[in-house]
């Protein structure tokens, strides 16, 4: 039994040809250890490069830290001066259609902004109720107070003296 197993080990080990099993494999091996190989060099790039920029770029990022509370001073107030803004408009635009009212305007083309509120005032009637908005205080039409840039940017005069 142990020269069979023998005999029939030696038909295995010579009917198999190595360089077809072998050579296959070593070359994927070579391919592989190729890829490796670019890999490694891609990294080390990649890591002088990412050195190159810290030592550029973060002394420049911590030397600008103490400009960066002026920097969120200066945001802070130009949000306080577009909500200001955005705040005027809401009342401008209401005073505008409180206008739009009382000439009775509906269309915005040139006849329509002429003629409609002279054909209004020619046939209005009385109503009973409540008296309809008006931007008019004592027959004067009375403006919407809007924000003074003084308040947001300085004066002009103060400008000019610290750009000289």
């Amino acid at each position: 039994m142990v020269e069979q197993s023998g005999k029939d080990y030696a038909k295995i080990i010579q009917t198999v040809d190595l360089d077809k099993e072998v050579n296959p494999l070593c070359t994927n091996i070579d391919d592989m250890l190729a890829r490796l190989d670019e890999f490694e060099t891609v990294l080390s790039s990649v890591r002088a490069e990412s050195n190159s920029i810290m030592a550029n770029h973060v002394c420049g990022i911590l030397s600008f830290s103490d400009n960066f509370g002026e920097l969120r001073q200066r945001i802070d107030n130009l949000e306080q001066f577009v909500a200001k803004v955005n705040e005027n408009l809401n009342e401008v635009e209401s005073s505008v259609d409180v206008a739009e009212q009382e000439l009775n305007v509906t269309e915005y083309s040139l006849k329509g902004l002429l003629l409609k509120p002279l054909r209004a005032k020619l046939t209005a009637s009385d109503t009973l109720g409540t008296p309809p908005k008006s931007n008019l205080i004592k027959g004067e039409f009375q403006a919407v107070p809007i924000y003074k840039s003084d308040e947001f940017f300085g004066t002009a005069d103060a400008s000019v003296s610290t750009s000289s």
